[in-house]
């Protein structure tokens, strides 16, 4: 198993949506870890990676939030496991405090676990909840079946998930906290929890994406290995966009970028420098953005049209006056085949 976990808790946050009454139950141990907490965690933090738009930030300083306090406290403890227990029951009040009087945020299950993931040391938070369900069971004595209601954990749809990558904590080095985006429907809810764990300088993948693609367009061109001469622009666009669908967990390194594709200068970075641009050396990448940053696609009255940025800056496609002008020979056979076996000419 590529995840290994360390230490694991649950708390209980119970709260009706109606109601702006807050209770807690607290654990006051440790879970075992067994076959079933290491599936539940690994089932939780796979949902960082089935997502395409988290936000990323850092923490609040412990003067303007508690949880950053609490995990300073955890850190300079060296992550025992009676900090561990202290630092989630900490929260958890804290946590009942925020959402006290809140009409609308419900409670749930607070799953506390400290693990390794290739090789990151991690603490992940993730609120559960309830969610019904029906089984099939056997009736022997009429050789059919019968339903049966019952409720599991719904870990598909999380209500709120953290992940913070602990040695970039202890680091202080850029934005080390992952948080699922919340829904639009829930966003002033889902606030109380982003304030709560002191979310500071939040960005979204997609945000970070947009200005990473904005800095390729600006770079110089790579040396083709074959060729030992520029890459065709469309070349390098293909190739920056393998590297993405490639790269682990669906994060780039910028440092590696520039190894990848200009050797030992520090393409990128130098000009991140230059034009003062703040960029972690480590961030999630929204494939849909990059795929929409090369794609141009227009629709009106009923006519769809979709081209690449090198389409447009060969001259295949152009706008002369108030003309949209496609150069395509291929195309217009295409359309002629079309017409032609509709029966149209």
């Amino acid at each position: 198993m590529e995840l290994n976990i360390d230490k694991i808790i649950i708390h209980e946050l119970v709260k009706q949506a109606e109601s702006g009454e807050v209770e807690l139950y607290l654990s006051e141990k440790l879970m075992p870890i067994d076959n079933q907490t290491e599936d539940l965690i690994q089932t939780l933090n796979d949902t960082f990676l089935s997502q395409n738009d988290l936000m990323h930030g850092s923490l609040s300083t412990p003067e303007d939030a508690l949880f950053p306090g609490y995990l300073q406290e955890l850190s300079e403890n060296q992550f025992s496991k009676d900090a561990f227990v202290n630092f989630s029951t900490n929260t958890m009040r804290s946590l009942q405090e925020t959402l006290q009087g809140v009409i609308g945020a419900k409670g749930g299950y607070l799953v506390f676990a400290e693990y390794e993931h290739f090789e990151n040391k991690l603490l992940g938070i993730f609120l559960v909840r309830d969610r019904e369900g029906i089984i099939f069971r056997k009736d022997q004595e009429n050789q059919s079946f019968k339903l049966h209601t019952i409720m599991h954990l719904d870990t598909e749809r999380l209500a709120m998930a953290c992940r913070i990558t602990l040695d970039k904590f202890q680091q202080n080095s850029g934005r080390f906290v992952d948080l699922i985006k919340f829904a639009k429907s829930q966003r002033e809810i889902s606030e109380y929890f982003t304030n709560w764990i002191g979310l500071d300088q939040p960005q979204t993948s997609k945000s970070i994406t947009q200005t990473f693609m904005h800095v390729v367009d600006k770079l110089p061109l790579p040396i083709d290995e074959d060729t030992g001469q520029p890459m065709e622009e469309e070349q390098f666009h293909n190739q920056v966009m393998a590297y993405a669908v490639e790269s682990p967990q669906k994060t780039i390194e910028l440092d590696k970028f520039d190894e990848h594709f200009y050797g030992k200068e520090p393409v990128v970075q130098n000009y991140l420098e230059e034009n003062h641009i703040e960029m972690d050396n480590e961030f999630r990448v929204d494939k849909g953005t990059m795929k929409k940053h090369y794609t141009y696609r227009a629709s009106a009255e009923g006519i769809s049209v979709s081209f690449s940025k090198n389409d447009y800056t060969s001259g295949k496609v152009s706008l002369k006056g108030d003309n949209l002008v496609i150069d395509c020979p291929q195309l217009i056979e295409k359309v002629m085949d079309m017409l032609e076996n509709d029966g149209t000419w």
